[in-house]
């Protein structure tokens, strides 16, 4: 008897060694997952319609390098991971396709989790899977992929997410299409270094979880750049488009810049929670308002910092059809918003946002200031038929309406000869007319804002 328990125990643990996964040498190796098909234990292999079928999790050890080639379709099962310790070289020179391998299937994904392993991804179209980096020493470049309905299982922090902090990161050109969470995110205490430009964000985060598109931790020394990007939520009720946040008090000398970027149809534009220095220059921002209560969101931009220490600059910010222009909740950030009294100071700020139609329970609600800071906000076009003292306070809610609320100083607010200019379209006649999706013609197709010869134009 006790020779046969001895067996079955043997037997056991052979089987156990025989389902250890794959891990290779870390000899500087490149592998790709033709070669991985080859090699016996790598879950691995060529199907009859030439993928790669990855039927059990690997990895790629430190010094060695993940490859695709161009035309490579790798198929994932339920619950893979691909773990990659070296790098990922993911650049085919035309095109691949990394999905999951049956209507069903979960698979998670790729952990880039090497601390001196780079990742570039490029000309990939990314299904149902995402992409985890982790590599403290090195830099993620991502350039003109798709990533369409990540399915939430390899992380919750986004479709491509963070979980260390690093510098020198790229996501432009990218297409992040339907998927269940966030397009890009990352943990609440590993800030990132990242610059993320001219990108789509197309409905994402479809499981309506309480989750902006692009949802950045920022402290520590690293500059974020927001810029460029069209963030179209698919009008849920909880996702917002562009939120940025240091909730755990981290120091920081970095900032995070939110430059040119149309965001449209979220929950809210743009929100800021803790102490974070923040530019939020030239976007334009038209409905996000699809929060059932207002009391919850709504705001085109809401500024939250109960630390009272953060820095916001605002400038030429078009704010449109939201529940609430700006929103300050609580505490004293510093908010300059315009101040235009001495064209030499280092806080001069020409001011030129402007506030159309947001409000909520039949209220016009600009900027509502429920904090205790004073906020300089001159030079801006205001929902109102004349730029009065007047007028305007009859849409900013402040310490004129509550005394223990801060002051705004809104006066002067913009004058004639704005960089935003009010004409007919008939009188368009000459050259292209981009619109806000970049889409350009001969003359304007309809009202609304366009760019001709490097101006804005407001065609009614």
């Amino acid at each position: 008897m006790k020779k046969f328990y001895t067996l079955i125990l043997m037997a056991a643990m052979a089987a156990g060694a025989m389902a250890q996964d794959f891990v290779s040498q870390g000899n500087g190796t490149v592998y790709t997952f033709n070669t991985l098909s080859q090699i016996d234990g790598t879950g691995v292999s060529l199907q009859d319609d030439g993928s790669y079928l990855v039927s059990a999790d690997f990895t790629i050890a430190a010094g060695d390098v993940l490859q695709i080639v161009n035309n490579d379709v790798i198929k994932m099962a339920n619950g893979v991971t691909v773990t990659i310790d070296g790098d990922a070289d993911f650049a085919p020179a035309d095109t691949a396709l990394i999905t999951r391998d049956a209507e069903g299937s979960n698979p998670r994904g790729f952990w880039m989790l090497g601390e001196n392993g780079n990742a570039t991804l490029k000309n990939l179209r990314v299904e149902y899977v995402g992409m985890c980096f982790g590599g403290v020493n090195s830099s993620l470049k991502a350039d003109n992929c798709t990533f369409t309905l990540y399915n939430g299982k390899l992380s919750s922090s986004g479709t491509i997410s963070f979980n260390a902090s690093c510098d020198g990161n790229i996501i432009e050109n990218c297409y992040f299409i339907e998927n269940t969470l966030n397009a890009i995110g990352n943990g609440a205490t590993n800030p990132v270094g990242i610059i993320i430009r001219n990108n789509l964000l197309w409905h994402n985060v479809t499981a309506n979880r309480n989750k902006p598109q692009i949802n950045l931790t920022c402290a520590g020394d690293y500059d974020v750049h927001i810029t460029g990007n069209q963030v179209i939520g698919g009008q849920f009720t909880l996702s917002g488009g562009i939120g940025v946040s240091n909730m755990m008090s981290m120091g920081h000398t970095g900032v995070v810049y939110i430059e040119d970027n149309y965001i449209a149809d979220n929950r809210y534009g743009i929100t800021t929670i803790g102490s974070v220095d923040c530019v939020i220059k030239n976007n334009t921002m038209i409905d996000n308002c699809y929060e059932t209560n207002a009391n919850n969101g709504g705001s085109c931009v809401s500024i939250y910092d109960s630390s009272s220490s953060s820095n916001i600059y605002m400038e030429g910010n078009w704010m449109e059809g939201g529940l609430w222009g700006i929103t300050v909740p609580t505490g004293a950030p510093n908010i300059n918003l315009g101040k235009v009294e001495d064209p030499e100071a280092e806080d001069y700020n020409p001011g030129n946002n402007t506030f159309v139609n947001n409000g909520n329970g039949g209220v016009l609600y600009d900027l509502f200031n429920n904090g205790t800071a004073t906020i300089w906000a001159q030079g801006n076009t205001w929902n109102v038929e004349e730029q009065t003292e007047e007028q305007i306070e009859e849409v900013i809610y402040h310490q004129v309406d509550d005394a223990s609320k801060g002051l705004v100083i809104f006066m002067p607010a913009k004058t004639p000869g704005s960089s935003v200019e009010e004409v007919s379209a008939a009188q368009q006649t000459d050259g292209l007319y981009y619109n806000l999706m970049g889409i350009p013609s001969e003359a304007p197709t309809a009202g609304g804002i366009y760019i001709h010869n490097g101006k804005k134009i407001l065609v009614k």
